[in-house]
């Protein structure tokens, strides 16, 4: 029998504590371990160039697979909750669309292998954003990486928040820490991964993030197999089914995940009560697949750019391929996150949906631990803590434990990787530039720790700063657009123009940058809606055609020239 509102309170007893405790000594203790011997800045920011390319292919996944998809994706099915005037929570308007865009992530990724890869491996590269500096000189890659550092600080704090709100419902089970909130889980996060970041440099974000991978991917299928199990009995579809039936039965739109995005002219019609023209026929179908929900046309054109910046040209993502031995591995490591991201993001939308079914049978009710973060002024119910809260008032002993280690593991793995990449950064394209003499690789490595620590900071700055956004799965993308086109912009116009002057390439991603900005107050504050899925294009877009009427002709430095990091 499903439990009354009144007796469903959130639980953390001390076998759960032991999964949690184990997992965070075993994730330190990888750092430590991958910390030996390490003499130089090849080992703590590449790995010496000798790590396998299956490893590296589940980091990949692993920072992918954050903890704002752990928890963001199933929250995206479930829809969005509202209070009615009774004080009743409500759910719906969500579907399994996410898988459109998946389609991108998968074929941007073939674009990756076959054009990008090949290119890191033809010099000793550290950084991305050294093959800006070998097409259009020192300005531009320190213009590219400063807006990468401001990416890498707004998305991965955004992920950080996500996480902190499981953290922050198992604090509030504490004897004394009922009052818990945001600030104290965000900062608990932070230092952990900081320390086994600044110990192990890319040997234990890989090794962690592969390790992360098979956590989160187990937990999420305990909760797939656990949540439909407890649909029988008193807690059957009303048509009596039970399971997936039940799901199927009381979630049929959050399930559906086929969208072509067209509108047809009835849909157009019922909407204007009359017959529509062309040209309201054609404005209806380019608002559906422009600002509409996820859809095919968007999963084809849209998605796949984000993507292959991020693999392609985002360090946080670059490094892990440049830990590779060689080109054919690290293309192997790609191929490898190709082939398992669709299984894995269908995996969390279907925890969604049985989550959706759950509470919709149950009644949107949580007990003691309400839906929102209780510190905020104005709380309102949010969809993103519906899997924390089932996690911690419903999963048996041990399994809550491991769920959320699981999404610790999720999101360590994806903000050690923007810790490990703004580290990198922090020494190759800002200290190293400026540097009157050469230092030694002890030096270079403590600025690096540092700035990993610094980094820390401001994740925990961004973090806090989200607590009252409305939609943080679209916020984590809709910040990083902001950045996006402006760096892609650049690494394209150096692939197909491999040398050039700095000054057009810095206008092309200022221009870029600012105008997202533009872009974004706009559509924030008119009924004007474009999906975030395009915001990347847009951007490329914007980017490219600044740099091609502002360029002049001049000699640059050659795109295939190799850099000395001894020098």
């Amino acid at each position: 029998m499903s439990p009354d509102a009144a007796t469903v309170s959130a639980s953390f007893g001390p076998a759960d504590w032991i999964v949690v405790l184990l997992y965070m000594a075993i994730v330190t203790g990888i750092g430590l371990w991958t910390a030996r011997g390490q003499k130089s800045q090849r080992d703590y920011f590449l790995g010496g160039r000798s790590l396998p390319w299956w490893a590296v292919g589940f980091s990949i996944v692993a920072t992918e697979t954050s903890a704002l998809t752990f928890i963001g994706i199933p929250a995206g099915v479930i829809g969005a909750l509202a209070l009615t005037e009774s004080g009743a929570i409500t759910a719906g308007g969500g579907t399994m669309f996410f898988m459109m865009v998946v389609i991108g992530y998968i074929t941007g990724r073939l674009v990756v292998i076959k054009y990008i890869i090949p290119h890191y491996f033809k010099g000793d590269v550290y950084t991305t954003y050294e093959l800006i500096f070998k097409a259009f000189g020192n300005r531009s890659r320190i213009t590219a990486s400063a807006l990468a550092v401001v990416a890498i600080t707004l998305g991965a704090g955004v992920r950080v928040y996500v996480t902190a709100i499981p953290i922050m419902i198992v604090m509030r089970t504490i004897p004394g820490l009922e009052n818990s909130g945001i600030l104290e889980a965000v900062t608990i996060i932070m230092v952990a991964a900081m320390l086994y970041v600044a110990l192990g440099g890319i040997k234990a974000v890989v090794w962690t993030d592969m390790l992360q991978y098979f956590i989160f991917v187990g937990a999420g299928l305990l909760a797939l197999l656990y949540i439909p199990s407890l649909l029988h009995g008193d807690m059957a579809a009303p048509g009596g089914e039970t399971g997936w039936n039940a799901v199927r039965s009381v979630a049929p739109e959050q399930l559906r995940w086929f969208n072509h995005g067209f509108v047809g002219a009835a849909a157009v019609a019922e909407g204007l009560g009359r017959e529509p023209g062309l040209w309201e026929l054609i404005k209806a179908n380019v608002a559906s697949i422009v600002g509409g929900q996820y859809n095919l046309i968007s999963g084809i054109l849209g998605a796949p750019i984000g993507i292959i910046f991020a693999f392609g040209f985002d360090q946080m993502n670059v490094q892990r391929v440049l830990a590779c031995r060689n080109t054919r591995d690290g293309q192997k490591a790609m191929g490898l996150s190709a082939v398992i991201i669709g299984p894995q993001f269908l995996l969390f939308l279907l925890i969604g949906a049985a989550l959706f079914a759950y509470y919709t049978i149950n009644g949107w009710e949580f007990g003691a631990i309400k839906p929102w973060d209780p510190n905020l002024a104005t709380p309102s119910p949010r969809s993103d803590f519906v899997f924390p809260i089932f996690i911690l008032t419903h999963m048996p002993v041990v399994a809550k434990g491991f769920l959320i280690a699981a999404i610790l593991a999720a999101a360590m793995s994806s903000v050690s990787s923007a810790l490990g990449a703004i580290g990198s950064m922090a020494v190759m394209d800002f200290y190293r530039p400026f540097r009157r003499k050469k230092t030694d690789a002890k030096t270079e490595m403590l600025l690096s720790r540092g700035a990993v620590v610094l980094a820390g900071v401001g994740l925990i700055a961004v973090a806090m700063a989200c607590r009252a956004a409305p939609l943080i799965f679209d916020l984590a993308f809709q910040l990083a657009g902001l950045t996006t086109g402006a760096i892609m912009g650049a690494f394209i116009w150096g692939l197909l123009h491999r040398r050039g002057r700095s000054g057009p390439v810095i206008a092309g991603m200022a221009c870029s940058f600012f105008f997202m900005i533009l872009f974004n107050f706009i559509l924030n504050h008119t009924d004007y809606a474009v999906n975030w899925v395009w915001h990347a294009l847009v951007g490329t877009v914007v980017c490219v055609a600044v740099i091609a009427l502002a360029s002049i002709p001049g000699e640059g430095i050659g795109l295939d020239e190799t850099i000395d990091h001894d020098a």
